[in-house]
């Protein structure tokens, strides 16, 4: 019969309500990155103009101001579509004690998410700097050197680290070695920084220097030698870029001869350095 198979996506409004959730949850980048919404029909591109740092005049005598010159360059950040696609059967749709079409939905947000993360850190490559190495172990002093370097650069914070779990092991270890102070008496220890009890009570590093520091296991690795390392970033707002077309989309379809239903749940979204002198890379060791 030509109606036996389907699109009957109107049936799943609760399905993508509860994917968008998990997958903006799930989502680091989304709260750290500017973030652009692109209009239907508008194209694959996103242009976001980047204006240029000016400087004011100190005029005296009632003298007159010279124009400055107002270019601007721009940002492109080309939408891609993030797919997660699966097929339920009504066996276990009907066999199941929990509901399936639920538990699908956060299943494919959280893999939505996570498709954006690692499509944003991915862009820490493009910044202009890498004060790391891949033998470098991840300290406070490197992130503290990454922040004067936005600094004077005259970018404004806040200010956000993302780096890898096992790189973040390294500075957690040191932060919560206790050695015995200079003159100490036998079996006296000096007591941890307040950053160090952070760690040891909560297992994050918090903010180091007005660094707002996070771990994801989706920043980018790199292997040279056998070893790996990961590359992570510090950065403000205005480094990184997302452009969405609208939210989640769902599309199912229904297989008679299956006794299946096709989900493919989509967003489209891409993301961009938009200046690149507003954010510095970190390449750190990550071999545990």
């Amino acid at each position: 019969m030509a109606n036996a198979a389907f699109i009957n996506d109107q049936f799943y409004a609760n399905f993508v309500t509860d994917a968008e959730f998990a997958a903006y949850e799930t989502s680091v980048s989304r709260q750290l990155c500017r973030l652009f919404q692109v209009p239907m029909n508008a194209g694959k591109i996103a242009q976001v103009p980047i204006w240029g740092q000016g400087s004011a005049q100190v005029i005296t005598n009632e003298g007159a101001a010279t124009a400055r010159d107002t270019t601007s360059s721009e940002a492109l950040i080309t939408l891609k579509e993030h797919v997660y696609y699966s097929q339920v059967t009504d066996m276990l749709k009907d066999s199941a004690y929990g509901d399936v079409m639920s538990q699908l939905a956060e299943v494919s947000g959280r893999a939505i998410g996570e498709s954006l993360d690692t499509m944003a850190f991915g862009e820490f490559d493009n910044f202009s700097s890498d004060i790391g190495s891949t033998t470098t172990e991840l300290t406070t002093e490197l992130i503290l050197k990454a922040a004067a370097t936005l600094r004077a650069a005259k970018v404004m914070g806040p200010y956000y680290a993302v780096v890898h779990p096992t790189a973040a092991y390294y500075m957690k270890k040191t932060l919560t070695q206790v050695l015995p102070f200079s003159g100490a008496t036998a079996g006296t220890v000096s007591a941890l920084s307040n950053l160090g009890n952070q760690v040891l009570t909560a297992g994050l590093i918090g903010s180091v220097g007005g660094v707002l520091v996070y771990e994801s296991p989706l920043v980018e690795s790199v292997t040279t030698g056998g070893a790996t390392a990961y590359r992570g970033g510090v950065f403000a707002p205005t480094a990184l870029g997302i452009a969405e077309r609208g939210g989640l989309s769902l599309t199912s379809l229904y297989l008679p001869q299956s006794r299946a239903t096709d989900m493919s749940v989509v967003a489209v979204a891409g993301a961009a350095v938009l200046q690149s002198t507003h954010g510095v890379a970190i390449t750190a060791e990550g071999t545990l």
